[in-house]
């Protein structure tokens, strides 16, 4: 499998959020809206989290996208480790199946 092409990993995230500004929001001029903005090794944003979402699934999913990258890096050492099991109708060649279907996915070969 190919080196996947993204931003650089590691990948962190920081709590960012959004000022209420009009004084007709019912939270109030000042009030913070939660959000959360996730970063690459450079400090480039890679992507923000919903606003209109609970602080707790925000934040879920920014630990989630951080880890992103190294996700994928395993996934694919794990069906490199599996790829003699890909026409087997056992557990491994399940595994070895949806792994390869999810790496595709996350680099944009998916069929």
């Amino acid at each position: 499998m190919n080196t996947p092409a993204h931003s650089p990993a590691p990948w962190g995230y920081e709590y960012y959020p959004y000022t209420v500004v009009s004084k007709y929001s019912p939270l109030g001029v000042g009030a913070d809206i939660p959000a959360y903005q996730v970063f690459d090794n450079n400090g480039n944003k890679v992507f923000d989290t919903n606003e209109d979402t609970p602080e707790e699934l925000q934040e879920a999913n920014a630990r989630i996208g951080t880890a992103a990258p190294r996700l994928l890096a395993s996934l694919m050492t794990c069906a490199n480790l599996l790829a003699d099991y890909d026409e087997s109708d056992g557990p491994e060649g399940d595994a070895y199946r949806e792994a390869v279907a999810a790496i595709m996915e996350a680099t944009g070969k998916a069929a």
